[in-house]
């Protein structure tokens, strides 16, 4: 489960994200749709720490992700950002299982 709890952003005096509440539940399909700058990209950066939120606490499974390495964070989370990140000769399935896949196959070398 994500949560996020009054999270805001805010760059160069502007608050971009304005008290964010949400929940998304484990299994749970979800869509962020919007104008472009609206901060769709900023809310899902802010996810795994490509972007720091400037307030509130985001969850994942009841852990804040801000007490969390992010480098481990990024580790445990199947995502794809956009088009660019994309692994043309992949389709999207299999973009976002990548990492799992490799983190499976790591773990049953050692």
């Amino acid at each position: 489960m994500i949560v996020f709890r009054q999270v805001s952003k805010v760059y160069n005096g502007t608050e971009i994200i304005k008290s964010l509440d949400l929940t998304i539940r484990d299994g749970e399909l979800f869509v962020l749709i919007g104008p472009s700058g609206c901060g769709k990209t900023t809310t899902m950066k802010m996810i795994n720490r490509l972007i720091e939120p400037t307030s509130g606490v985001i969850e994942i499974n009841g852990t804040n992700i801000l007490e969390q390495n992010p480098v481990e964070l990024r580790r445990n989370i199947g995502y794809v950002i956009q088009q660019i990140a994309l692994f043309p000769h992949m389709t999207i399935a299999e973009n976002v299982a990548l990492v799992p896949k490799l983190k499976k196959n790591k773990c049953q070398k050692l």
